[in-house]
């Protein structure tokens, strides 16, 4: 596979990444790719190996394929999947990651099967910093270094790829011999059939004396014919399209929540409460209340009392996008 082909093949899989991040947070987040470098006759330099050390790394050995990205990618990915941000050192954030890569990896599949390139299927292993990566001997042919634009800042992270030339050429000799069995099926199905029809005529005449009656109803043939439907005519949408349907929704209930803070504390330290405990909230006086619709964040607010009760005034509306998700 040549640079260019690569850097045409790369940049596709970018915009479909792009295309599910935007799906998933309901905001626009750029991605952008370095010119692949050909590493096949260079073996994996001591400063690569050890990069992969302080990354999350997606890998699948027996394809030659690995992702390493910067650990903030997981704050990114799990405010884009549950609403919320997560630390990289959560218990949770491999689990977040192994879906990542399967749900962007499923995306790039479609995507560049549709520009005639086949992928064969891969299951990613995830590795988080500080654990043993994945040795890079014998890996992929091309690093292709990437980055994502976001407010905060810039992320970056790694791709190395196989060259693709030995795939294609499997791909190439299976298809022939593919073709060639599902030829074969149908005849094989029907001579199976005429077999077996035969064999029931037989011994049904055997049963019946070689009745010649006896023996035409065991070979009577079942008459088949294609399904036939109706056309459904023309789609009539009442009640005012989008706007009216939405208005069925007006009256359903929605859970709101107002968050003053989080700690995570273990359990120890759970058992140790008592009356008059006070808990250390990670939110800084001043900063902004997140408010919640099912689970999902769709604002920001202070804190304010209206007569003796609490309230909250909202200072800023998350994405449109993400708002419509609370309500599904």
């Amino acid at each position: 596979m040549t640079q260019n082909t690569l850097t045409t093949h790369v940049q596709t899989a970018l915009k479909a990444l792009e295309a599910l991040l935007e799906q998933l947070s309901g905001d626009e987040i750029p991605l952008d790719a370095s010119a692949p470098k050909n590493i096949a006759d260079r073996s994996p330099t001591e400063a690569l190996q050890s990069d992969l050390k302080d990354r999350f790394v997606l890998h699948a050995a027996d394809q030659g394929t690995v992702v390493a990205l910067d650990p903030d990618w997981v704050p990114l990915f799990s405010e884009a999947m549950f609403g919320e941000e997560m630390d990289p050192d959560a218990e949770g954030a491999l689990d977040l990651m192994q879906e990542i890569s399967s749900q962007g990896f499923g995306t790039v599949q479609s995507t560049l099967s549709e520009e005639g390139l086949t992928l064969p299927g891969i299951q990613f292993g995830t590795a988080a910093p500080g654990q043993a990566p994945p040795s890079l001997d014998g890996g992929g042919d091309w690093l292709v270094p990437f980055t994502a634009q976001r407010d905060e800042g810039e992320l970056d992270g790694f791709a190395l790829l196989p060259d693709g030339d030995e795939e294609a050429a499997g791909a190439a000799e299976a298809a022939p011999s593919s073709q060639q069995a599902s030829q074969q099926a149908p005849q094989q199905a029907s001579q199976q059939a005429s077999q077996q029809a035969s064999a029931g005529g037989a011994q049904s005449a055997g049963a019946s004396g070689n009745d010649p009656s006896s023996s035409a109803e065991g070979s009577d043939s079942v008459e088949v014919s294609p399904a036939a439907f109706s056309e459904l005519g023309q789609e009539e949408i009442s009640g005012g399209g989008e706007s009216g349907n939405f208005g069925l929704l007006a009256d359903v209930d929605l859970e709101v929540r107002v968050e003053l803070g989080r700690r995570e504390l273990p359990l120890a330290d759970v058992l140790k409460l008592t009356t008059g405990s006070v808990v250390e909230l990670e939110k800084l006086v001043g900063e902004p209340l997140s408010v919640y619709a099912n689970g999902r964040l769709i604002a920001e607010g202070e804190a304010v009392v209206i007569d003796e009760q609490f309230g909250v005034r909202i200072t800023n509306l998350a994405s449109e996008g993400r708002r419509e998700k609370a309500f599904f």
